[in-house]
C-alpha cells in the first residue's frame, strides 16, 4: 500500500489510470454506466382478448350526440350476434384510443355511473380488454 496516496498497488496489475481517479469520480462513472447500461423500452398494454368472453366491435365516435366520447355497435360489425346497444359511452377508454372512426373489439362490464348529461348512449360501460382493428 502506498501510504502516501492511500491506493494500494498489486505489483503493476492495476492500470494506472484506475490510481488517479477519485472515489468520487469513481462513484459518478459508476452510476453513468449503471443508467447507460438500464433498457428501457415503451410496450404497449394492449391485452389480447380471451376466449370466453363476449367480444364486441365497434367504432369510436367523438364529439357527437352530445357525448365526449362513445362506441357505437352495429349489427353488421357483430354478425349473427344480437347486439344489446348501440351506443354505449366508455369510462375508461384511453385518450390514445379516442379517435373519430377508430375500429375496436373490445369486452365491457355494465358500470352504475351516470352518462354526461345529454349524451344519448345507451349505457355507461366499464371496458375490461380494448384491441384496435386494422
Amino acid at each position: 500500500m502506498n501510504y502516501a496516496t492511500g491506493y494500494l498497488r498489486l505489483g503493476g496489475l492495476v492500470p494506472l489510470f484506475l490510481l488517479t481517479l477519485t472515489m468520487k469520480t469513481m462513484v459518478t462513472l459508476l452510476i453513468s454506466f449503471g443508467l447507460l447500461s438500464c433498457k428501457s423500452t415503451k410496450v404497449a398494454t394492449i391485452e389480447p382478448l380471451t376466449e370466453g368472453t363476449a367480444q364486441w366491435v365497434g367504432i369510436v365516435h367523438v364529439n357527437e350526440n352530445q357525448c365526449p366520447v362513445y362506441i357505437e355497435i352495429t349489427d353488421e360489425l357483430n354478425p349473427g350476434v344480437s347486439v344489446p346497444f348501440q351506443a354505449v359511452y366508455p369510462l375508461n377508454l384511453k385518450d390514445g384510443m379516442k379517435k373519430k372512426g377508430l375500429k375496436v373489439q373490445f369486452s365491457y362490464t355494465l358500470s352504475k355511473a351516470m352518462s354526461p348529461e345529454g349524451c344519448t348512449a345507451e349505457a355507461v360501460i366499464q371496458l375490461e380488454q380494448i384491441t384496435v382493428i386494422p
